[in-house]
């Protein structure tokens, strides 16, 4: 009886360990596609946004050359929609790595909110929003930043501790 439990144990296994392959090597193509398509969405994004900057540009040199006074609105407005390719840029670069199988440091993520909240911070100005939202991105600017160099100590760390080296 032991015999035969063990040979129906044995059996299982190796069905097991047959499937096990194909499966991870289904999973990790999906996940190549799914990171080929964010690529995609990215580059997609990124083209239209650098489209709105032209666009700003333009509205931009053409207050300039009507002599208009007010051209810190548009300026501003410039200003936010580059900031806007900084973490696409970014994303996109982290896109890359992952497909090459490389890691990624979760300072873009800090770096992406980062980006976010100074493009709000300048929007509430140029909007005249009140002055306690104004403050609120102010605090989450420097939360964003102590997070960043938090996040980039503990990686110095990582990187040069001498058992996550032996583990790469």
């Amino acid at each position: 009886m032991k015999r035969l439990i063990v040979k129906i144990k044995r059996n299982m296994v190796d069905k097991i360990t047959n499937i096990d392959a194909p499966l991870i090597s289904f999973l990790e193509n999906f996940d190549r596609l799914i990171h080929l398509f964010l690529a995609i969405v990215i580059v997609f994004t990124s083209l239209a946004i650098f489209m709105w900057f032209i666009h700003d540009a333009y509205e931009l040199f053409e207050r300039i050359i009507m002599f208009k006074k007010n051209i810190s609105s548009s300026a501003l407005k410039l200003f936010g929609t580059a900031i806007l390719l900084w973490p696409l840029s970014a994303l996109l670069r982290a896109e890359i790595k992952l497909v090459k199988g490389e890691q990624i440091s979760l300072n873009l993520f800090v770096d992406t909110a980062i980006a976010s909240t100074v493009r709000s911070f300048l929007i509430s100005t140029e909007e005249r929003e009140s002055l306690s939202e104004t403050y609120y991105l102010i605090i989450a600017l420097i939360v964003f930043a102590i997070v960043r160099l938090i996040v980039a100590y503990t990686e110095k760390i990582s990187a040069s501790n001498p058992r996550n080296k032996e583990q790469q």
